[in-house]
């Protein structure tokens, strides 16, 4: 079976060879490689040319951003499988051979997962190798999301091409955070998640120019606010409903987390309001009692701590 790697590529010369070079070691070698080149105005580009392997295709295109270079990469796809990398991650050997295992056995009205690892560099941490690791389809994708965070990365998940050709659009041109999420979102409303919790792909952290570093929650992302519009024009006893709006309630959390922290308490408690009419938790309870009593440097601290608990 033929899987689409799509790679945008935007000024990683340091890191794109090694992430070409961990598809190339897959065990399942029916695959090509997309890279589109975002105008990049380093050597990158010049560095996968140079690779020289007849499944590399290399697409230029003026700088529009990742969304946009996604979405060029999905045009330009062949594969039966359309599956994402970006140019500072890398795939473990295993990865595209448990997606094509769950494939044939959910060849119809689904879309693929594994788990992944966050790692800073490739000796940090050991993907799982299992090509024969366990995997099910998810009862309740938003159910699932709103108990467990999110599970999965951009690089982990594989669709159908016939699915994303049938979307009016896939990653959203745009936006600057989210973007992948809101194609996983709808996706999820049309189609059951397949998912495997074996970490078989690995995400860099604290890359210079990378979302998770260059983005914060101090204004709602749209990826939440079409999440949101679209959960309440269910019924209200759809199973997907509530968990959407739980999601979505933790993200106006955020964004009142971070208006604290910018001294705006009153726009955090405009947050924690709009919060309140979907879900009120011990996430929401805390950061009220921050706004009520706290202050800004007080849960700057407490977040520090939370993340270098999460990370030890």
């Amino acid at each position: 079976m033929l899987c689409s790697v799509i790679i945008p590529l935007y000024n990683k010369e340091q890191y794109i060879t090694s992430a070409i070079a961990s598809v190339l070691a897959q065990s399942h070698q029916d695959f090509e490689i997309v890279v589109v080149d975002d105008g990049s105005i380093d050597g990158g580009a010049a560095m996968v040319e140079a690779i020289g392997d007849p499944r590399i295709r290399l697409i230029r295109q003026a700088n529009g951003g990742v969304s946009r270079a996604r979405n060029t990469g999905i045009a330009a796809a062949r594969g039966d499988l359309v599956c994402f990398l970006d140019a500072d991650d890398w795939y473990g050997p295993a990865f595209l051979a448990v997606l094509v295992a769950m494939y044939q056995r959910y060849p119809a009205g689904s879309f693929f997962s594994t788990s992944f690892l966050c790692m800073t560099d490739p000796a940090d941490g050991q993907l799982d190798t299992d090509a024969g690791a366990h995997f099910s389809a998810l009862e309740n994708f938003y159910e699932y999301r709103a108990a467990h965070g999110v599970f999965y990365c951009t690089n982990s998940i594989a669709v159908p091409r016939a699915a994303l050709q049938s979307m009016p659009q896939c990653f959203p041109e745009g936006d600057h955070f989210g973007e992948d999420q809101d194609l996983w979102f709808r996706l999820a409303e049309r189609l059951q998640l397949v998912f495997c919790p074996a970490k078989l792909v690995a995400y860099r952290m604290d890359v210079a120019g990378s979302l998770c570093t260059v983005y914060d929650l101090r204004v709602m992302p749209r990826v939440f606010s079409r999440l949101e519009e679209r959960a309440l024009q269910l019924p209200v006893d759809n199973p997907s409903r509530r968990p959407a709006l739980r999601i979505v309630a933790d993200a106006y959390v955020g964004v009142a987390r971070y208006a604290l922290q910018d001294g705006r308490r009153a726009d955090a408690f405009a947050a924690l309001r709009r919060a309140a009419r979907h879900a009120v938790n011990l996430r929401w309870l805390v950061t009220l009692i921050m706004c009520s009593v706290g202050n800004g440097s007080l849960l700057k601290r407490w977040e520090l701590w939370r993340e270098m608990r999460m990370r030890s």
